[in-house]
């Protein structure tokens, strides 16, 4: 397969190279999609249009430094171009990381983009048949592993808290779970009203799944006895109680 493509490029008088750029493009862009798809409906920050383009560019420079420029400079290094490609690649996926307190998010996107990338890449030197083998076991584990954190997650501690809402409850929770060394993994909060009508924000906290146990304990007495917390309660997250 990866040879029979390759030939085109020898082929058409000259425009064997276009016919072989088109295609190439269209699968870096078919295989990335397949993981772009799956960060899009997470509603990540870079969703579909972004992992297909930075696949696309990617094969169309891999294509380039091994079909046009190397035949006008037979001494260049086509890896050259590949090199850069994976340096550039680097600071768009470091924009996709943000760090907040002890937390980080991003990092799987970050890496989906990185391996789209790769992707674009194989594809444009003709290995193909690599680069849709790379997809197929990328998006296995991108799926796979989804229901593996599930479980761990379940078994992890989880803080519920009602506060109120004029006081900065997320900087405050950060700098508990600082000061105590835990690892704070998500965080997923709600504005709601009470019963007399004031704001609220319920927050739920997940920690690692080995966090200390009596570290956990220390936060939450330390956590209760800040002004205008309502509540605090350790377990699994029921939207009812409210």
């Amino acid at each position: 397969m990866d040879q029979a493509i390759l030939k085109i490029t020898e082929m058409y008088d000259g425009y064997g190279t276009a016919l072989y750029t088109l295609i190439t493009v269209v699968i870096s862009g078919f295989l990335s999609s397949i993981i772009g798809f799956e960060r899009e409906i997470r509603g990540q920050s870079a969703g579909l249009r972004t992992h297909v383009l930075l696949s696309v560019g990617s094969c169309l420079m891999m294509s380039i430094s091994i079909y046009a420029i190397r035949a006008t400079d037979a001494s260049f290094d086509s890896s050259r171009i590949a090199a850069g490609v994976v340096s550039g690649i680097g600071f768009l996926c470091a924009g996709c990381i943000i760090k907040i307190g002890s937390s980080v998010r991003g990092l799987t996107t970050s890496a989906t983009l990185w391996i789209c990338g790769g992707i674009g890449l194989a594809v444009g030197a003709g290995f193909i048949l690599e680069a849709i083998i790379t997809t197929a076991v990328a998006l296995c584990f991108l799926l796979g592993l989804v229901e593996f954190e599930k479980i761990l997650d379940k078994k992890a501690p989880q803080i519920h808290i009602i506060a109120d809402y004029e006081i900065p409850i997320l900087a405050i929770v950060h700098q508990k779970a600082d000061d105590l060394n835990l690892i704070i993994k998500n965080i997923r909060s709600e504005n709601d009203t009470d019963a007399d009508g004031h704001k609220i924000v319920d927050l739920v906290i997940y920690f690692a799944y080995k966090s200390n146990k009596f570290s956990v304990d220390e936060f939450v007495e330390a956590i209760s006895k800040v002004d205008k917390i309502y509540s605090v309660s350790k377990g699994k997250f029921i939207k009812n109680e409210k």
